[in-house]
């Protein structure tokens, strides 16, 4: 045990200290790995402990792409603070069934604690508010959909939408998640009770198309029901109108979900928090702390300023369940999930090792570099398309456009150099650009202008080699 220990904990040093010298993306076939696993894992003979850890080790490290790296700037899929790492650790040692008070009484309130600091910084009263975590963002846009639909529509849980007189319709942003998407599916909507709204020339939620789009529903026989504004849209980074939406929103007694998986992390941050102003007026929340949060997978919450609406939407009982008592709160009354890991360890002690202070010095840093980015590109010739506080740049260059390159094109050149990696989108899903995002907290100056200086090389000799 102690051989395996230190075998571990080594790794997690040597990985945390000195990830930079690593390749961030990996140069491996499918092939290869099917044939490497079919050839020593057959699971016939058993492997010793150390060794098989080993092995585990040597292929993680050469067959990921290491999404901790101060040079990836795609997905939000940032590094992980080492004390989420432990907390990990300590949880799959423990296992505690976060379901019901009586299995995971200091479990629970750890999460308890964690998510009323949360709510407070959201804007919320923790004393009339919840708050749980979810297994990630989709599950946690899930949860405010249900609880919407139970809130406006009482004859829906026990009926479902059979029950209802007139098709429901939520509002989002052609920009928004696609999770709706399949939250219309799941929830028994369909993926047309998901309407996208057109984005405007910002690529925010465009509010006269909103009501225009609104209006029309409810003449043709609709029930709009629910709009979501996205704090921090996956390709560009922005932030929807959230106070016209809240406003928009009281007026029609519509639910105001705000999607802030990834930007609701600002609220950190004195400087940043000021750019979410609105999302305090909403009906509910989603953020995932293993995005900017900097915490280890996975990790969404769900906040909701209307208990009652939720533990009527999640509400259940059974023989072998403890009975509920004051003040204990039982997990698997009030979420989607019963079986539940204790998610939340990561980013209490995280959150307990940095301080706030900490966490708003991290937050801030990254969105300095990304507009040190935008400089940097706007120097090199580089057209930056979006505007946002957040740390998220999409950009293109003249000469693809006139030499025909397309965005796939220049992102395989530089995955085939294995030293940085970004991705790229279309906005408005038609617009095509290339997209980097400041994700990790070992990212500095130098790695950006070394990005930038890498993507005008590769675009300017794909230019010239397209001309000749």
């Amino acid at each position: 045990m102690n051989d395996l220990l230190r075998q571990l904990a080594d790794e997690i040093e040597d990985y945390s200290e000195n990830i930079a010298s690593i390749k961030p993306v990996p140069q491996v076939s499918l092939e290869e790995i099917k044939s490497y696993l079919n050839k020593n894992y057959s699971f016939e003979t058993p492997i010793n402990l150390r060794e098989l850890s080993g092995d585990v080790i040597r292929v993680m490290r050469n067959w990921s792409l290491h999404a901790g790296h101060p040079n990836y700037f795609g997905l939000f899929v940032p590094g992980t603070k080492t004390a989420s790492v432990i907390a990990d650790a300590l949880v799959a040692l423990y296992n505690p069934q976060l379901g019901t008070w009586s299995h995971s009484p200091v479990s629970t309130e750890i999460e308890r604690h964690t998510l009323r600091f949360l709510l407070e910084k959201f804007g919320y009263d923790p004393n009339s508010s919840c708050g749980s975590f979810t297994t990630g963002g989709t599950e946690a846009n899930l949860s405010a959909v249900l609880t919407a639909l139970t809130d406006k529509f009482p004859e829906y849980c026990d009926g479902g939408v059979r029950a209802l007189l007139r098709p429901p319709l939520i509002y989002v942003s052609e920009e928004a998640h696609h999770s709706f998407i399949k939250i219309g599916q799941v929830t028994g909507l369909g993926h047309t009770a998901v309407r996208n709204v057109p984005a405007d020339d910002n690529f925010r939620l465009d509010m006269t198309e909103l009501r225009k789009m609104v209006e029309s529903d409810i003449r043709d026989g609709f029930e709009p029901f629910m709009v979501v504004g996205t704090a921090g849209t996956t390709s560009a980074g922005v932030i929807d109108p959230l106070i016209d939406i809240a406003e928009f929103c009281r007026e029609r007694n519509f639910w105001f979900h705000c999607d802030a998986a990834w930007g609701g992390a600002a609220v950190m941050s004195p400087q940043l928090a000021g750019a979410l102003k609105g999302i305090e007026q909403s009906d509910s929340i989603t953020c995932d702390a293993h995005k900017w949060f900097s915490v280890s997978m996975s990790a969404g919450m769900f906040f909701c300023r209307h208990p009652q609406a939720v533990s009527k939407t999640f509400q259940a009982s059974a023989a072998y369940m403890p009975a509920s008592q004051t003040g204990k709160v039982d997990s698997f009354r009030n979420t989607l999930q019963c079986s539940r890991r204790f998610i939340g360890l990561k980013l209490f002690m995280t959150l307990a090792e940095l301080g706030e202070k900490g966490y708003a010095t991290m937050i801030e840093k990254q969105a300095e570099l990304g507009e040190f980015l935008r400089l940097e590109l706007i120097e090199k010739g580089f057209e930056i398309l979006n505007q946002t506080p957040l740390p998220v740049v999409c950009f293109t260059h003249p000469a693809l456009a006139e030499s025909g390159l397309s965005t796939a094109e220049v992102l395989r050149e530089l995955y085939s150099k294995r030293e940085f990696w970004i991705s790229d989108t279309k906005l408005k899903n038609k617009i095509p650009a290339l997209r980097a995002c400041i994700s990790s907290f070992r990212t500095d100056e130098n790695t950006v202008r070394e990005l930038v200086r890498t993507l005008q090389l590769i675009v300017s000799k794909k230019a010239a080699v397209s001309r000749i």
